[in-house]
């Protein structure tokens, strides 16, 4: 079988108050859905969009057979605030869209699932993420716990890590570098920033041993790739939505207490990092797998790095994903 046509949508929620304090009269949020609920609604997985990903970002993932299996599940992937089709600081307010957090993307996904997807108080079947999309899944748990049965979490941590704050600080340092920058009052995007900013940050989503062994051929399309994607948004939203990451924390507003935290999960939960990890803390994730009773770890080797968790297919890392996470959900095996 095929993978179902994409269906976009778009859900709108009026007067949001976000954690800042600051509100938005309207605020929409994006998402394509692949199948449909079943009559008991109780077969939504649920996706949820890295720092630098959109609803479309996790596409080769998505299908019979793959990891969220379009057999199974109704495939609903979300763009999350700041960025897509959901509201962002390229609607027009540029500085001005309100300083979000990631816990503003869960409130508003939350209505999203009640509200937009019809679900009510039925709880979703199967969370998933990767990166930004994993600290939003651990918020949903956090403070949601009874509308999550089973989460899927790639390369997860439950806090930015120094080498990911570092990382978006230069980032964000060289797109102000740009002249069309002009502080923030921009009326040309600053896209040369922005291709710089990007090959910057791909050196920090893979491993050394991973830049060592690669022809550099390879490796500047790969960099020219990341620029080429940088460029497409839009210099405030990507701004924000990094600022948004590298802010993170889930204990936070537990007295940054992570036991706290943490104790409030129910959901089935699987842990896939990658042993190499440098861009978040493989020590996060085994720090998650220590304290989430009964979780699944299973922990992915690659020198990819961060970018282990992209679906790759034919890939060694790929097919270990697939095949983990659907052993984890009981699907068959293809």
């Amino acid at each position: 079988m095929t993978r179902p046509n994409a269906q976009e949508g778009i859900f709108t929620l009026q007067n949001f108050t976000f954690e800042s304090g600051q509100t938005l009269p309207e605020l929409r949020i994006g998402y394509v859905c692949y199948g449909a609920l079943n009559e008991q609604r109780d077969n939504l997985l649920l996706v949820l969009p890295g720092t630098g990903n959109v609803r479309h970002s996790v596409i080769e993932h998505i299908g019979p057979g793959r990891a969220y299996d379009t057999d199974h599940y109704c495939v609903v992937s979300t763009d999350a605030i700041g960025g897509g089709t959901s509201s962002s600081p390229a609607d027009g307010l540029g500085a001005n869209f309100p300083d979000y957090s990631i816990r503003d993307m869960v409130h508003a996904q939350v209505q999203l699932v009640k509200k937009g997807l019809g679900l009510g108080n039925q709880a979703i079947a199967v969370l998933a993420g990767a990166s930004m999309g994993a600290f939003q899944a651990l918020e949903w748990m956090i403070h949601y716990p009874e509308m999550v049965k089973n989460a899927v979490l790639l390369v997860p941590d439950w806090h930015a890590s120094h080498s990911f704050k570092l990382a978006t600080q230069r980032m964000i340092d060289i797109v102000k570098l740009d002249p069309h920058w002009n502080d923030g009052q921009y009326t040309i995007n600053p896209i040369n920033g922005l291709k710089l900013a990007g090959k910057h940050y791909f050196a920090w989503t893979v491993t050394d041993d991973y830049i060592a062994k690669t022809d550099f051929n390879t490796l500047e399309l790969e960099a020219q790739a990341s620029a080429d994607w940088f460029a497409r948004w839009d210099a405030w939203s990507l701004l924000k939505r990094y600022q948004a990451s590298s802010n993170h924390d889930v204990s936070a507003p537990f007295n940054s207490s992570l036991n706290d935290a943490l104790e409030r999960l129910t959901a089935k939960t699987l842990l896939i990092p990658c042993t190499q990890e440098r861009l978040l803390s493989l020590e996060g994730a085994k720090q998650l797998a220590e304290r989430l009773v009964g979780a699944t770890y299973a922990p992915v080797d690659s020198n990819k790095g961060h970018l282990a968790w992209r679906a790759l297919l034919g890939s060694s890392q790929t097919h270990f994903i697939h095949q983990t996470v659907r052993n984890f959900l009981k699907l068959p095996n293809h």
